[in-house]
């Protein structure tokens, strides 16, 4: 009987001890930090220094979580990490958690604000907007699609072209609309210049060469269209014969100069079927 005491003792007095060793001097136990980056070298076949690096991560961004107010965040994007994350052909594919990586990146680094959000006008930097606010920050108004050619001097929305959508081509569209635009006439100021650049964009917006008669009128304005060409030369041929005296002087028509008040009443009597050929070029 005394030695099934003392035995009894004993194994109570080994169990004590164990528990009093585990308690001071035992191993810590694993954090959600340490099994996720084993789970993750268990997978990848990372060296001990990358698995160091890959606690040490994730330490930083807990601390840097907890310092913005975003623990609950880090705490479902690590959870996500640990239970969801698959070993697929030795990479382990955290894809199935890019929704909480989102969560956790915009709470640590929330948008810009912008004081000009929401007004009908999308003022992130170009070519979505005019660049008043940050990227980000002017989300509703910047959700229209842009405009594919946003930004190249010409109104694209329905009071221009009318190629892209309202609010989609801010930049261009900015410029008051010409009194007269949509008349036929270009009237920015490679044109008549009635109007600002940007404000005439459909009659401009194929003004890359000259018809005949306004390049006679002023050569300097733009290049000769390809297809007005022969009209032109028509029209040159008789002038600087039949009109030598008064288109040909040096600083004419014939010179490739405007074309003179003189030189255009002799046309008009000797070249009339060529030069009303080229005005209705």
């Amino acid at each position: 009987m005394t030695h099934e005491r003392m035995a009894k003792g004993l194994i109570l007095l080994f169990f004590a001890a164990a528990t009093l060793f585990a308690a001071c001097g035992g191993e810590d136990p694993e954090t959600a930090e340490d099994k996720y980056c084993n789970q993750r070298c268990d997978c990848n076949k990372c060296t001990e220094d990358e698995l160091a690096s890959c606690r040490d991560d994730k330490i930083n961004q807990k601390d840097e979580a907890g310092d913005a107010d975003c623990k609950d965040e880090y705490s479902t994007y690590l959870t996500c990490l640990t239970n969801d994350a698959a070993c697929s052909d030795g990479d382990y594919d955290e894809s199935v958690c890019f929704a909480e990586e989102s969560d956790l990146d915009s709470c640590l680094n929330p948008a810009p604000t912008c004081n000009l959000a929401n007004n009908g006008v999308c003022n992130e930097p170009a070519p979505k907007g005019d660049g008043l606010c940050a990227a980000g920050s002017d989300t509703k108004d910047c959700a229209i699609p842009t405009c594919p050619s946003a930004g190249d001097g010409y109104c694209d929305e329905p009071e221009g072209s009318g190629l892209c959508a309202e609010g989609s081509d801010p930049i261009d569209c900015g410029v008051p609309t010409c009194p007269s635009a949509g008349d036929g006439y270009c009237d920015e100021p490679e044109g008549t210049g009635l109007c600002a650049e940007g404000s005439d964009p459909i009659d401009c917006s194929a003004q890359t060469c000259q018809a005949c008669y306004n390049y006679v009128l002023d050569p300097s304005a733009g290049s000769l269209c390809e297809t007005s060409t022969s009209t032109y030369i028509t029209f040159l041929d008789c002038a600087c014969v039949s009109c030598a005296d008064a288109c040909a002087t040096g600083v004419d028509v014939c010179d490739a100069y405007p074309i003179s008040s003189t030189c255009l009443s002799c046309a008009q009597e000797l070249c009339s079927s060529t030069l009303n050929t080229c005005i209705s070029d």
